[in-house]
């Protein structure tokens, strides 16, 4: 087996083997950009299903386990990234916008409407899915 190491960072890796060290990288803050209004609202959404669901199936037996493990993705999809982003520190680049508020994607500035959009389309159908098996049941 053959290890081909190449330059990196206009520095080449023999290079760092004599003591040159390698450039330093910034540690880039972590920003989800969601305001906290619309983080209870998939919170909110999340457990409108979780509930809805329940009670739907509620004579079912042996779906306490199935159910919190269901109520565990939720905590661990939005806790993390939020533990993360505390961990990171405060943004200190961050301008304060004022006015309507909007969040930053890969494709561009997004408005606060098309965000909401964007965020809570699937959430919401999934609790109008609940509404519809709870009614059918």
């Amino acid at each position: 087996m053959k290890f081909e190491f190449r330059e990196e960072h206009g520095v080449a890796i023999e290079g760092a083997k004599q003591g040159v060290p390698a450039p330093e990288q910034g540690v880039r803050r972590l920003d989800f950009d969601l305001p906290n209004k619309l983080l209870a609202q998939l919170v909110g959404a999340g457990a409108a299903y979780l509930s809805i669901m329940y009670v739907a199936f509620q004579a079912g037996t042996g779906l306490g386990l199935i159910f919190v493990v269901f109520g565990l993705v939720p905590v661990a999809y939005y806790g993390l990234p939020l533990m993360m982003q505390q961990a990171s520190g405060p943004n200190k680049d961050d301008v304060p916008r004022k006015g309507a508020w909007g969040i930053d994607t890969a494709s561009g500035y997004l408005s606060g409407r098309a965000a909401y959009a964007q965020v809570m389309t699937v959430p919401l159908l999934m609790v109008a899915w609940a509404i519809f098996v709870a009614v059918i049941t």
